[in-house]
C-alpha cells in the first residue's frame, strides 16, 4: 500500500514547505543584513544562546556575537566565562579551514579576535585571510570550548553556531567596503 504523503502534487510541497518555514520549523531564514554599518546575521544553527553574528570595520575589522543573556553558553545555560583572553578556547571553521580566535567582552557583545602573542593577551587583530576566506566562504562554523566535557567528534569545542556565507556577499560586501586593512 502506498503512503498518502507519496501522493501529494508539487504544489502541496510548496504549501507544505512555505508553512514550516513560516511556523519556524525550517532553518535557512538566517539572511545577511546590513543595517548602521554592519553586516549581520542569526545562526542557521547553534546549541549555543547567540542570537547574532556582527561583521563591518573596526581596527581594522569587526567580528561579534551578540547572546541571550551575558557571555556565550550553551542552550540550556550550561557554561563557564573563563574563555576570555584565552587561547585555545574558540575556533572558526570556514569550509574547513580552521582560525584560532580569542574572545574579548564588550557590552553586550563578545567581540572576536585572532588569537596572538601572550604579552598582547592573546589578542591579534582580524587579518586580511581571515575576511578573503569569509567573503569567499560557504558556511562559517563558530566553535566554542566552554564547558568541560568534550564534543562528539572527540574536540574540545562542545558548543557551536553556523552561520550561512553563500550568496550573501552583498551584505558582508557592503559592511567592509570601507575598512582599511
Amino acid at each position: 500500500m502506498q503512503n498518502s504523503w507519496m501522493n501529494l502534487s508539487p504544489v502541496h510541497f510548496l504549501f507544505l514547505g512555505s508553512l514550516l518555514a513560516t511556523c519556524g520549523f525550517v532553518s535557512g531564514a538566517a539572511a545577511w543584513q546590513f543595517e548602521d554599518g554592519m553586516a549581520t546575521t542569526k545562526p542557521e544553527v547553534s546549541n549555543s544562546n547567540i542570537v547574532q553574528l556582527e561583521l563591518g570595520c573596526g581596527d581594522p575589522y569587526h567580528f561579534g556575537v551578540f547572546t541571550e543573556h551575558g557571555p556565550v553558553l550553551t542552550k540550556d545555560g550550561r557554561g563557564e566565562t573563563d574563555y576570555f583572553y584565552e587561547p585555545g578556547r574558540i575556533q572558526a571553521v570556514i569550509d574547513g579551514a580552521e582560525f584560532p580566535l580569542v574572545a574579548a567582552g564588550s557590552g553586550d557583545a563578545v567581540v572576536l579576535l585572532q588569537e596572538g602573542a601572550k604579552e598582547d593577551n592573546y589578542l591579534a587583530d582580524i587579518d586580511e585571510s581571515f575576511i578573503e576566506t569569509i567573503r569567499q566562504g560557504s558556511e562559517l562554523l563558530l566553535r566554542f570550548d566552554i564547558v568541560p566535557e568534550n564534543a562528539a567528534d572527540g574536540s574540545p569545542f562542545e558548543t557551536y553556531a553556523m552561520f550561512r556565507l553563500q550568496d550573501e556577499q552583498d551584505a558582508i560586501g557592503q559592511a567592509l567596503k570601507e575598512c582599511s586593512p
